[in-house]
């Protein structure tokens, strides 16, 4: 098996894939998706909300808000051993946002989030992000808990695009677009490292059931 960059910037990535069986190019593309850890907002404390929109209208708007992703210094909730309900400082990002319109309709951007925990890495991957608008005297002040999370568990955490198509001599073409929660190139090396490690498991599993029914074989 061959693969090789056909085109590559910060956004997009494309890879040729020669001899690879389209069941193994495909569960890569499925582990791209669904199976890479990226960062967002998965519980928001509601402190103040004097706004017109809903507390969980607010809450869902901003829990879709990527953000750059920290696989160093971070581990998924279900692998951390800190048995804190709201997490620690190996699991999640605490951040805060308050604002208060005084005497104009102001727009409330993502840009005014305040990191309170955790490192540089992890921010919104843009601050231009509408998220309310309060009218003169609306005020909302919230706490934000940013975690690690897959695509499998909510389309919020899915890293971006990821789609295979036929390239030229019968070899195929995988494109990934990232939505900004990791470069592409190092989406792809982990969803290629979370399928080399779950095709181990597998290989020991069997092994252990067949035992030595394999052997006399």
């Amino acid at each position: 098996m061959e693969a090789r960059v056909l085109r590559a910037d910060d956004k997009t990535l494309e890879i040729e894939l020669r001899g690879f069986p389209l069941s193994i190019a495909n569960a890569l593309r499925r582990h791209l998706i669904n199976e890479v850890p990226t960062m967002a907002v998965e519980e928001v404390m509601v402190i103040e909300n004097t706004s017109s929109v809903y507390n969980e209208v607010l809450t869902h708007r901003i829990s879709l808000i990527p953000f750059r992703t920290d696989l160093e210094n971070f581990v998924l909730p279900e692998e951390c051993n800190c048995g804190n309900r709201l997490g620690c400082e190996r699991c999640v990002v605490r951040f805060s946002l308050r604002a208060r319109a005084v005497s104009e309709v102001i727009t409330v951007y993502s840009r005014e989030m305040v990191r309170e925990t955790g490192t540089e890495v992890v921010e919104p991957v843009s601050g231009d992000f509408p998220i309310v608008k309060l009218a003169p005297g609306q005020t909302i002040e919230l706490e934000l808990y940013v975690r690690l999370g897959t695509g499998r568990k909510h389309a919020k955490w899915i890293p971006g695009i990821a789609t295979l198509y036929d390239g030229p001599d019968g070899s195929r073409v995988l494109y990934f677009e990232s939505f900004g929660f990791l470069p592409p190139a190092r989406a792809v090396i982990e969803a290629a490292k979370i399928f080399e490690k779950r095709a181990g498991e597998l290989e020991k599993v069997m092994l252990e059931a067949v035992g030595d029914v394999g052997k006399e074989t």
